[in-house]
């Protein structure tokens, strides 16, 4: 399925040709500690893939946006998103991670030890290649 974004695959994931990025289609579906999402994205195998990761908060501000699906949440592509998704980049305080709301794109430095609305939410691509360029 072609979107104007990207493309939706039948493995379960979704291309976001502005990024190059490739996402899971869908999060995890349940509450996750931030240490739990991680784990969930380095242990995922989806589409043949094995090299997930969490997203930085960036990565995932850029899939906000669009019409808001039927729980009144914006993302930009055909994912399927249950709650607010955390991010690998580290919060305010000490022991916070940042997480993302896509009901109205805002953030929150929330305890890494909080479980509550946040998801996994994984993410392979570019990021990794420059981290790679960089070496």
């Amino acid at each position: 399925m072609q979107t104007t974004l990207g493309q939706q695959s039948s493995t379960g994931t979704y291309l976001d040709r502005t990024t190059g990025l490739t996402w899971a289609a869908a999060d995890n579906g349940a509450s996750a500690t931030a240490s739990q999402a991680a784990r969930y994205c380095r242990t995922l195998t989806l589409g043949g893939f094995t090299d997930w990761r969490l997203p930085d908060i960036e990565e995932l501000r850029g899939l906000f946006g669009g019409t808001a699906d039927s729980n009144g949440r914006h993302v930009a592509g055909p994912i399927r998103v249950t709650g607010w998704a955390w991010s690998s980049t580290p919060g305010q305080q000490p022991g916070e991670q940042w997480a993302f709301d896509f009901g109205d794109g805002g953030r929150a430095s929330a305890v890494t030890g909080d479980s509550g609305l946040n998801r996994a939410l994984c993410v392979r691509g570019e990021a990794q290649k420059r981290a790679a360029q960089t070496r």
